[in-house]
């Protein structure tokens, strides 16, 4: 597939500072890691015909655009990576600068170009390149999309293949990815030096022996890891786990030319590949639900019992409007409590840290009873830092953390014009807060807080923000 790649490098570098100052140096001082995975361990859009899904990822244009003026000291590591560099100086007093029209025109002009490119890779969550997503779909050219932070809904949608931030940090960047110590094969020998009594094979007996045992092995690694899986298990984390398990089985792949070649030649029988959905998925249908393709519809978890939710029926309705219109995870009332509360706690005992934070919130969550997943808490840290929070700051109580939280919903419903009467602030917050009627919940919540009930600023707090505020953090994530 001939591909074409276009960095928005402002825009991606500044939402992933805000989530971790560790991760955007890595992506911008490591470009050749993440192409890497953009061709050997991302999947391809939906909607091609069969001769091309089988095809290998080709970036036959690299572009990057950013403002000298501040990322001067990025330029040596992606000309390294073979990226043509486009300067985009700041054109007002406000530091606003051309990169999206830059970028534009330079889509536009490849899409009339001789050379037949099948995808455009943009990596920006400015909404302003919506219109161009979709003039490239009606010339039946596939788009792939990073967007870090909260994306609207349109510009999601305009994309063919939208990869996910959380995805990109760990398989892209190779961040807290939760790897089994155990299951990930070591680096083998291909070749075992033999003793000097015996002659060293040449030719293609050589090959057979430097190839047979470690297929073999990551055969048995692959059975294991979709038998210890509870899941579906991405495609792409198989491949980046091998790449590291394996260095130099990529991009050749065993001399099948891709992942996805590679997969499909080794006996894996009764397991079966699925590449309906994103990147494609290797199950057990004895144990796996087989995954759902990215057009199908969300599959909504069963609702939970009305005592979780209290005796106002429009706290529910208004959890389901948001959880549809921006993405929110669907929790009860009780498990967003304590998920604030397990971030509370984990931050006031270690350092934040976005990857290893989330993982141990989210095991606190567990150990204590509660249904949150790790998407579910990512999707809460992203937002509060987004909004501008930062962590040990002495600032993560709960009721500082659902303030905050709060007005970057509203914010982001404003965005995506969701019509909301004038009680909506004050049913969030008793939802994030969990505070929900005493009659109704076996476990109220033990103390009052009456100064965080509408995201307004408070006596108690004099040093926050109004709720409209975080607007600007949150509008950061989507403007170039």
């Amino acid at each position: 597939m001939k591909s074409a790649l276009f960095v928005d490098f402002d825009n991606v570098y500044s939402g992933l500072r805000k989530l971790d100052p560790a991760v955007a140096e890595r992506f911008g001082r490591h470009p050749l890691e993440w192409i890497g995975w953009l061709t050997d361990g991302l999947g391809l859009p939906e909607g091609l015909d069969e001769a091309q899904a089988r095809t290998r990822r080709r970036l036959l244009v690299r572009r990057v655009y950013l403002n000298p003026q501040v990322y001067q000291r990025f330029r040596p590591s992606f000309n390294h990576a073979g990226f043509e560099i486009v300067d985009c100086p700041s054109m007002t007093s406000e530091g606003k600068t051309s990169t999206d029209i830059h970028m534009v025109l330079d889509m536009v002009e490849l899409l009339q170009h001789p050379v037949h490119y099948d995808e455009f890779i943009v990596f920006s969550a400015d909404a302003d390149f919506t219109p161009v997503l979709r003039k490239l779909r009606r010339w039946d050219r596939r788009t792939t999309v990073l967007a870090v932070g909260f994306p609207s809904a349109a510009y999601r949608a305009s994309a063919d293949l939208l990869i996910e931030p959380d995805r990109f940090i760990r398989e892209g960047l190779g961040f807290g990815a939760e790897v089994d110590e155990a299951a990930v094969p070591a680096p083998t020998p291909t070749v075992t030096v033999p003793e000097a009594a015996e002659p060293t094979p040449s030719g293609p007996a050589a090959a057979n022996l430097a190839t047979e045992l470690p297929l073999q092995q990551m055969t048995a690694w692959l059975r294991a890891e979709v038998e210890r899986a509870d899941q579906p298990v991405p495609c792409a984390r198989l491949a980046s786990r091998l790449m590291a398990g394996h260095p130099g089985l990529a991009p050749e792949w065993g001399g099948q030319g891709s992942f996805r070649r590679f997969l499909e030649a080794l006996p894996l029988a009764p397991l079966r590949l699925d590449w309906s959905a994103s990147g494609g998925h290797l199950y057990d249908p004895a144990r796996h639900v087989p995954p759902r393709p990215l057009s199908a519809p969300q599959t909504v978890r069963p609702h939970p019992a009305a005592s979780a939710w209290g005796s106002d029926p429009s706290l529910f309705a208004l959890a389901r409007q948001m959880h549809d219109a921006i993405g929110m995870p669907l929790l009860s009332p009780r498990d967003f409590r304590a998920l604030l509360e397990m971030i509370a706690v984990d931050v006031a005992a270690q350092p934040f840290q976005l990857n290893e934070t989330g993982k141990r919130v989210r095991d606190r969550c567990r150990e204590a009873g509660h249904e949150v997943s790790r998407e579910a808490v990512n999707w809460v840290l992203r937002g509060l830092l987004l909004c501008g929070h930062e962590f040990g700051q002495g600032h993560d109580d709960l009721p500082t953390l659902s303030y905050r939280l709060v007005g970057n919903l509203l914010n982001l419903c404003r965005r995506e014009q969701l019509v909301m009467d004038e009680g909506a602030p004050a049913l969030l917050q008793r939802w994030v807060s969990g505070k929900i009627a005493p009659n109704a919940a076996p476990n109220p919540a033990p103390e009052a807080e009456p100064q965080a009930a509408v995201p307004m600023p408070a006596q108690a707090e004099p040093a926050q923000e109004p709720a409209p505020e975080p607007a600007a953090a949150a509008d950061q994530s989507t403007q170039s």
